[in-house]
């Protein structure tokens, strides 16, 4: 058995009965023959698993290049491919309430009313109010493509998901979280990867 083969005969199984397919009708769209399925599902796959057997895992069950294995040996949670294949962007609108919409506008107005000494502070709060703003989003989105190198999401929040995180930082759990969704953060003990997976794989699960 496989380090993870529990996880993976459940995530498989979930995604085949989702797909709404056989094991036939999966061989048939490019997955491992039914042998090797029934295995994977009774958690019955050898510990050397070829390379190609994931890779046809990831093809019939639609899921992004690399799930597969990553599922099967670290456990994690494989990216489905949206409808076309390409980039899912995932919510396109956040509500925000006042006191999340306040700091926003005071760090507008110090910006506004700021001398030269003063401008620097009141850059920070500015990045400040609008980094708790669009967090929720940025989160979200690199949920959605964990392991995927997109090019947008380098383009636009790629400075900011690789400058270094304050011990202090009042954000840093959320900060750290969101690096680790893009494989930056390799320096986090065990119970912090143990948690980050564990949120992960719960995202979207009823509270």
């Amino acid at each position: 058995m496989g380090a993870h083969s529990e996880f993976f005969a459940r995530v498989v199984q979930d995604r085949r009965q989702q797909l709404n397919l056989s094991m036939q009708q999966v061989h048939a769209q490019g997955g491992p023959a039914a042998p090797t399925q029934i295995d994977a599902e009774l958690e019955r796959l050898r510990a050397n698993v070829r390379v190609s057997t994931f890779e046809k895992f990831d093809v019939a069950m639609r899921w992004v290049p690399g799930s597969a294995a990553a599922a099967y040996r670290e456990g994690r949670t494989p990216i489905p491919l949206s409808d076309n294949g390409e980039f899912e962007p995932g919510t396109t609108a956040i509500t925000l309430s006042l006191d999340e919409l306040l700091p926003l506008l005071e760090a507008q107005r110090a910006l506004h009313t700021a001398s030269v000494t003063d401008l620097p502070e009141a850059m920070t709060r500015l990045d400040a109010a609008v980094s708790a703003l669009v967090g929720p989003f940025v989160t979200d989105l690199l949920e959605r493509h964990r392991g995927r190198k997109v090019p947008l999401i380098e383009i636009a929040f790629g400075e900011a998901l690789s400058a270094p995180v304050a011990p202090d930082d009042p954000h840093r759990e959320e900060r750290l979280y969101r690096r680790w969704l893009t494989g930056r953060e390799e320096g986090l003990d065990e119970q912090t990867v143990a948690r980050f997976e564990h949120r992960h794989q719960s995202r979207g699960a009823p509270q």
